[in-house]
């Protein structure tokens, strides 16, 4: 994929159920590749499970529809993305977000928002978080592998049937 600004990336980061370990080594990554600031929500699943949730960086953005001040805005790789000059923390994109994937919570009076490490996509790698995952457990796929697969739930989760581990 050539790195244009015309050109669309149509990669995205699944995570594989099954081999999620919950050691968080994606939220740490995420925190010190951007100085500091994790833009990378943890979701608990009841008390059984702490599950990374990234910005599925949707095509047409609830997010981005529902923020008052245009911070938030979809850019010509086809990546959601927040201008922290232009947000002031209302906190309505946390709102509107269906699959909670903006936190709630301000960093340096912004809300925090993953960009997809658009800088390393962009040069040809992967985020932060797939490539500190120690159990193999998120991947970055094409998007036309997600969608229709059976084994994927809403297009970014991946899971291996119905059998759980104990």
């Amino acid at each position: 994929m050539t790195s244009t600004a015309t050109s669309k990336i149509g990669r995205r980061i699944v995570l594989d159920l099954d081999l999620c370990i919950g050691c968080r080594a994606c939220a740490a990554a995420c925190h010190v590749g951007h100085d500091g600031q994790t833009n990378l929500v943890a979701g608990r699943v009841a008390d059984v499970a702490v599950l990374p949730v990234n910005c599925r960086h949707c095509e047409r953005p609830a997010c981005a529809s529902a923020c008052p001040t245009g911070a938030l805005y979809t850019d010509s790789y086809g990546f959601v993305r927040r201008s922290d000059l232009r947000c002031v923390g209302c906190r309505t994109c946390a709102l509107a977000c269906p699959f909670g994937a903006i936190p709630g919570e301000f960093v340096r009076h912004v809300s925090p928002k993953c960009n997809l490490c658009v800088d390393r996509v962009v040069a040809g790698g992967i985020p932060r978080c797939v490539s500190s995952c120690t159990s193999g457990a998120m991947s970055f796929v094409e998007l036309e592998q997600t969608v229709g697969t059976p084994d994927y739930v809403g297009g970014r989760i991946q899971s291996h049937g119905t059998l759980r581990r104990a």
